[in-house]
């Protein structure tokens, strides 16, 4: 378990978090959210010891991390660079190993684990950022922890890679392990995490389920695709529904469902091609609720023009 109580840390005159309190618990993937310059970064190296707060406490499996005599054995981090870019990674893990008394057979269990054996020997410098990425994950899990937070780990990585991940991070929760991990993909994000912390100017914006986020934002919408539209429509609007024409032969229809704008079209003997429900998506939500703490707006590619 992590948990963080009233974190607050500046740097200089900028506050990087503030007052920011949360908690991750064991058996769920719990993804970490907030635009460029939020304060995740600061908060995950605050986690892990790496970053001193100027006020609050944070802790994982019950203490402060530097408390535990054994911290790759509780926390397994990947927060950045993985390694020093002369090192082979198997000379990399095997330091790392020696410092908590872990043997050679789990450097090499790591290894296999991530894919890297046929690479072990070469220097991290010449690996593509997939490959740093992947050795990350195996310093990570060097100690076996019971507790794992990974900084944007899927990063460079490859389709089988990025489905490879996912599959093994929901593997660990499963296990019963805490899982906390921060990515800008919210396609990712949608299909790895079950709980949400959303951060915005260092503050908490949102701390809840995915599905619980999800049904906060806008209606379920139905596209109905039929040659038969400037008939349907109508049928439709008289149920008390919004109908919205998007393009030919093509509407968007809210509050209904499909089931009943199927027994309309029946009714009325219009021609269905297609009734697909769309509902709002983690980046509907997510853009929603960070709107107002987005501290880099990027003009519009229309207006740079």
């Amino acid at each position: 378990m992590i948990e963080v109580e009233h974190l607050t840390k500046r740097f200089g005159a900028t506050t990087a978090v503030d007052d920011l309190s949360f908690t991750v618990r064991p058996g769920t993937v719990t993804g970490f959210l907030g635009p460029n310059g939020a304060g995740k970064s600061t908060a995950m190296r605050a986690i892990a010891g790496l970053v001193r707060p100027t006020s609050g406490t944070t802790r994982v499996n019950g203490r402060p991390i530097e408390e535990h005599a054994a911290p790759l054995t509780e926390i397994g981090t990947l927060l950045g660079t993985p390694a020093h870019p002369g090192r082979t990674a198997r000379n990399h893990l095997r330091a790392l190993a020696a410092t908590h008394g872990l043997g050679r057979a789990r450097v090499e269990d790591v290894l296999r684990l991530t894919g890297m054996e046929a690479v072990a020997n070469r220097r991290v410098g010449t690996y593509s950022m997939g490959m740093a990425q992947r050795l990350g994950l195996a310093a990570a899990l060097l100690g076996d922890p019971h507790t794992i937070m990974l900084d944007e780990p899927i990063n460079g990585l490859d389709p089988d890679g990025i489905v490879w991940v996912r599959h093994f991070l929901r593997g660990l929760a499963a296990e019963g392990r805490t899982v906390f991990l921060s990515s800008h993909l919210m396609s990712e994000m949608a299909q790895t995490a079950d709980h949400l912390v959303v951060i915005g100017r260092g503050r908490l914006i949102a701390d809840a389920p995915i599905a619980e986020l999800l049904d906060g934002v806008g209606e379920t919408r139905v596209v109905v695709r039929t040659p038969d539209a400037d008939r349907l429509a109508p049928a439709l609007a008289g149920r008390g529904v919004t109908v919205t024409s998007v393009a030919a032969g093509e509407l968007e229809v809210t509050g209904i469902d499909a089931a009943e704008i199927a027994a309309i079209a029946r009714d009325h003997d219009v021609l269905l091609h297609e009734l697909t429900t769309r509902t709002a998506s983690l980046e509907e939500a997510y853009l929603s609720l960070t709107d107002a703490a987005v501290d880099y707006q990027a003009v519009p590619a229309a207006a740079a023009r």
